[in-house]
């Protein structure tokens, strides 16, 4: 057994080494969550009065579907906590993140280890046959371990309760292990790393959506039903931490990872090296005439990628849909940040319109990046090479791939606000707020193409640049969603690739930001197609 696993020690140190900065990102970002949302809490919610209107606005199955059971929610108002808001409506979105983390970092290490031809030339070495994986196991472990702990002490920081926040972070790292576990079974079924790292993703989801349908179908003022105890999300929340503490969900969490990391071992000694458990069937011996150009290349490049991010967009926007009801009916007795970020009290309708058409905003920019990013991919793995040394122009290559995001991205927008504007028009039978909404859906596309073009820009530059993408939309999203918030001042504002987009139907609609918006993104667009091909491919 020992030899099984030499020189793990050395491969963890290398794993440590290369993820050192990426790691450090992840772990300390989802740490500041915490202290960020703690102080929010307090400018927010500053008077038990304050919190009073969430106890109605939790009330509301609808809700259940985006935080969870609510334990200690229902109580007196006078006997809620931050602490209690935090556990019963963000820590889910934490648990969330916190699984994302684990199932890049198993991949990273794994199968695409594997798929890059490295996991081979370190194997020509004295290596154990277990030691990457071991090695890969012990990192996430630590990372994990790392997070738990440092959210448990931001939460101690802010006058918590000190058992409660070790069980709080406690849960949050064994969630994190059981996603570990997920993906390392994931990732021996397949022999690419897209394939395994999306298979777990679609663990989570599924998660997700059994919890989300298990707490809402318990009702008005029950915590969770049978079927929300078949997702492992509704397991850390089953703690109900800053309520009446318990540890064994947490046992059962431990338990999971342990049972699905055996497994993952298991399955990896039954495979040669950079194959799967699952073989592929085999594909076409040509192409359809359909897929001979850049243009359509591009599409059946993105299509599974924008065909699940379709999916996921509109049952988002049939979940905030189903919320406008009881958001409008609670509106004027939420705290005024709420109400400037909706529009103010006057038009509760049309300001929660307003969020939800922002929010989905931010949503299809980032799926901009994204899908951007699996262009670099196509330059980065030599796929998109051979392509380029036909009479395939590089510009048509990449301009291929922008008209084919750009319009995923407007139908995705268009859709989305339609759905919303339905909802919305169901409240007071009002449906021209349909119209209302795909305006407002209309005004955002420049801003979202603008982000698009961004990528392309430092995609022609260098692929390693395409990162720094991430930034506005990051930023983006912090200021238009907290900017009231955390009080920032004008000139910081205008990091956000939003700030000028008129927030419609709450504001009125002006021409001249779409304009400039629009030139910008028409000019990034223009630079990233010549620079693209002035330069060599690949370029690093």
């Amino acid at each position: 057994m020992s030899q099984t696993l030499t020189a793990t020690g050395s491969l963890l140190r290398f794993a440590a080494r290369r993820d050192r900065v990426k790691l450090s990102i992840w772990v300390l970002g989802l740490a500041a969550f915490v202290p960020y949302m703690m102080v929010a809490y307090q400018t927010i919610f500053a008077t038990p009065e304050d919190l009073a209107p969430i106890v109605g606005l939790l009330a509301n199955p609808s809700l259940t579907l985006f935080t969870g059971p609510g334990y200690g929610v229902s109580a007196d108002p006078g006997q809620l906590t931050h602490q209690i808001i935090f556990a019963s409506v963000y820590w889910l979105y934490l648990l969330l993140f916190v699984a994302l983390m684990n199932i890049l970092l198993v991949s990273r290490h794994t199968r695409m280890e594997e798929q890059t031809g490295r996991a081979e030339i370190i194997r020509t070495s004295v290596v154990g046959r277990h030691a990457p994986l071991t090695s890969t196991l012990l990192l996430a472990l630590a990372a994990n371990v790392a997070v738990g702990v440092l959210i448990a002490g931001g939460l101690i920081a802010f006058d918590s309760d000190p058992s409660s926040s070790v069980l709080l972070g406690a849960g949050t790292a064994a969630l994190g292990l059981v996603f570990t576990g997920v993906t390392t079974v994931t990732s021996q079924l397949s022999a690419f790393s897209s394939a395994g790292s999306g298979l777990a993703g679609a663990v989570l989801a599924a998660a997700w959506v059994v919890r989300g349908v298990g707490d809402m179908a318990a009702g008005p003022g029950e915590h969770g039903s049978w079927i929300s105890w078949l997702s492992p999300l509704a397991w850390a929340q089953q703690t109900r931490v800053f309520y009446d503490d318990r540890w064994w969900p947490v046992g059962l969490l431990i338990g999971a990872a342990a049972v699905l990391m055996a497994v993952g071992f298991t399955l990896s000694a039954r495979r040669d090296l950079g194959a799967g458990i699952l073989q592929p069937r085999r594909g076409k011996a040509t192409a359809p005439a359909w897929l001979r150009g850049p243009l359509t290349l591009a599409l059946r490049l993105q299509r599974t990628q924008a065909l699940w991010w379709a999916l996921g967009l509109t049952l988002a926007s049939l979940m905030y849909g189903s919320f406008t009801g009881a958001m409008v009916d609670a509106f004027t007795d939420l705290p005024d940040i709420f109400q400037q970020l909706m529009g103010g009290a006057e038009v509760a309708l049309s300001g929660y319109l307003t969020l939800t058409i922002t929010m989905f905003r931010i949503m299809i920019a980032i799926f901009a990046v994204i899908a951007w990013q699996k262009v670099v991919a196509e330059e980065v793995g030599g796929r998109a090479e051979p392509v380029l040394a036909t009479d395939v122009p590089p510009a048509s290559w990449m301009a291929g791939h922008l008209m084919v995001i750009a319009v995923v991205s407007i139908v995705l927008a268009l859709v989305t606000s339609v759905v919303a504007g339905l909802f919305a028009g169901g409240v007071d039978g009002d449906y021209s707020l349909v119209g209302d909404a795909v305006a407002a859906a209309a005004t955002g596309i420049p801003a979202i193409l603008m982000v698009l073009a961004l990528a392309a820009a430092l995609h022609a530059l260098a692929p390693r640049l395409v990162v720094f993408a991430w930034i506005p939309v990051v930023a983006g999203a912090l200021i238009e969603l907290f900017g009231d918030v955390m009080q920032l001042p004008g000139w910081a504002r205008q990091v956000s690739p939003f700030e000028h987009t008129p927030a419609m139907p709450a504001e009125e609609f002006a021409l001249a930001p779409l304009l400039v918006q629009s030139a910008v993104a028409a000019g990034l667009v223009a630079f990233a197609l010549w620079r693209f091909s002035h330069r060599d491919i690949p370029s690093h």
